[in-house]
């Protein structure tokens, strides 16, 4: 976990410095398209959706039973599969470069740039898509440590590309498309290295290819096209449909405040996914009691990690934007609106985010995909009906920020706890009093942290960078108090004491 969340500090480090210069130089609406780029591979990876998101769970469940030729067999045939998509997938995204243009509104001084960082962005995926095979050689060994670090690696040489480009070069957008690509090379290196170190079983090899196996997956994952599909719809279209219905410099505000929110959600989706293969492991043995312990915990070191930076936003988020932004002054407010708009959904989303992975646990996808589809087209729908209204014209950027908060909450407090527990035939209720004391501890935060805000100077960096240790100190501890039960509070005054007796003896 400790690995995870350096590796998401290194990538929010990352972002904090490079947005600056590009919007200082290139503009609100160079950022955006960084933002666009990003959402616009994951409109193309639904395609790998339904292959690579059930591979973790079929190659560690029959490793874990001792079946090492239906491993092989399940690495084989997504692996290959894989290779197809890509092959596939090739034409239709050169074509979207060549006329990204006249599909999306670019100022004509930024068209080459930006197409560039779009070709940039396909081949990372491309690359990413081959490698997902080789990458479950760590979640199959509950070794996440390894890859996180791995991941600090690739982000560290994503930074020193991104500080040599922006120092030596005059500023381009598409560096940020150059230094992802050279990250992502060395992580596929690494999970070749992994699956031989670590899955020294599985063999590389033609004869384990079985298209009845890739269709088996293809059935159990089609439903996460569909919850992808859903969550594209509700959530990442935000910076295409503001461009095409709004304009280019405020997709571009929305790039920016989406940016924020995005690490911030990493972070805990993070540390959700650390529990995955200790969830599966649990499952592949019919140890329900230990699966549903480490779900409740789960939920709660979720909402460790979700609500203090939700709740500083809240605080000091104005403060933060003009220091970090000072040649976007007269928008600041704007800035500030949006960020709270797109992360209100982390009020629920923080506790209920390991609940997620029991559908892919128990390979009951299904319902959870259905009803998140249904949410994303509802987002959509609602977002161009209210646009569709003159009056209502000048308020459109925060429709598009707040209409899927408000529907993310809905859904997250009524169907996600609910079918998690339908999933695991446990009662109907039995997630509610962590989700319902998260929230509580969450709004006691919040206001806390909002008057700390009225009251705390924040003029300068030092004293933001205070204010961070005061607000975390103060969260960590209401958390630990109210949040935490006697099972987390006694992990986490081991591990420090163990932390600390270690700095003292090196």
């Amino acid at each position: 976990m400790l690995a995870s969340l350096l590796s998401t500090a290194v990538s929010l480090g990352i972002s904090f410095f490079i947005t600056p210069p590009i919007i200082d130089r290139l503009g609100a609406e160079a950022q955006g398209f960084n933002t666009m780029a990003a959402n616009f591979v994951n409109y193309a990876a639904i395609a790998a959706m339904a292959l690579n998101s059930m591979a973790g769970r079929f190659i560690t469940v029959r490793i874990a039973q001792g079946d090492e030729e239906g491993a092989n067999r399940y690495f084989n045939s997504v692996m290959y599969a894989n290779l197809v998509i890509v092959a596939a997938l090739v034409l239709p995204s050169a074509a979207i470069v060549i006329r990204l243009d006249r599909l999306v509104n670019i100022s004509p001084a930024l068209v080459t740039d930006v197409k560039l960082l779009f070709a940039l962005m396909f081949v990372n995926f491309f690359v990413t898509i081959i490698s997902t095979t080789f990458s479950t050689a760590t979640f199959a060994a509950n070794r996440l440590d390894l890859q996180a670090l791995r991941t600090i690696e690739s982000q560290l040489i994503r930074a020193a590309i991104l500080i040599l480009l922006f120092g030596l070069l005059p500023v381009r957008v598409c560096y940020l498309g150059i230094a992802t690509l050279a990250a992502n090379c060395y992580l596929f290196i690494s999970y070749i290295h992994y699956t031989k170190k670590l899955l020294p079983g599985i063999r590389v090899s033609r004869k384990y290819f079985s298209m009845p196996t890739v269709l088996e997956i293809l059935s159990a994952g089609i439903w996460n096209t569909v919850m992808r599909t859903g969550q594209v719809l509700t959530n990442q279209l935000d910076t295409l449909i503001t461009n095409l219905w709004i304009g280019a410099t405020e997709s571009g505000y929305i790039g920016t405040s989406t940016m924020i929110v995005t690490n911030v959600n990493l972070l805990y989706e993070t540390v959700s996914a650390v529990f995955t293969p200790s969830l599966t492991i649990s499952f592949a043995k019919n140890n329900k009691d230990e699966l549903t312990q480490d779900l409740k915990s789960a939920m709660r070191l979720t909402g460790f990690f979700a609500n203090i930076p939700l709740c500083y936003i809240i605080g000091f988020g104005v403060a933060f934007y003009r220091l970090w932004l000072p040649s976007e002054a007269s928008v600041i407010p704007v800035y500030y609106a949006l960020t709270v708009l797109i992360m209100m959904g982390t009020l629920v989303g923080g506790a209920i985010s390991p609940l997620f992975n029991v559908y892919t646990v128990v390979n009951r996808l299904k319902w959870n995909s259905i009803v998140t589809l249904l949410m994303g087209v509802m987002n959509a729908a609602i977002v161009f009906i209210l646009l569709q209204f003159e009056s209502l014209r000048p308020y459109g950027i925060y429709f598009v920020a707040g209409v899927s908060s408000v529907l993310g909450i809905i859904k997250n407090l009524t169907f996600t706890p609910l079918y998690a527990a339908h999933c695991l035939k446990l009662p109907k209720k039995v997630f509610y009093p962590t989700i319902f004391r998260y929230i509580l501890v969450t709004c006691l935060m919040g206001i806390a942290f909002f008057a700390l805000g009225r009251v705390m100077p924040s003029g300068s960096w030092l004293l933001i960078g205070l204010s961070v240790l005061v607000c975390g100190i103060i969260g960590s501890a209401m958390n630990y108090l109210l949040l935490f039960e006697q099972k987390e509070r006694e992990v986490l005054t081991q591990t420090l004491l163990g932390f600390l007796k270690r700095i003292r003896r090196g």
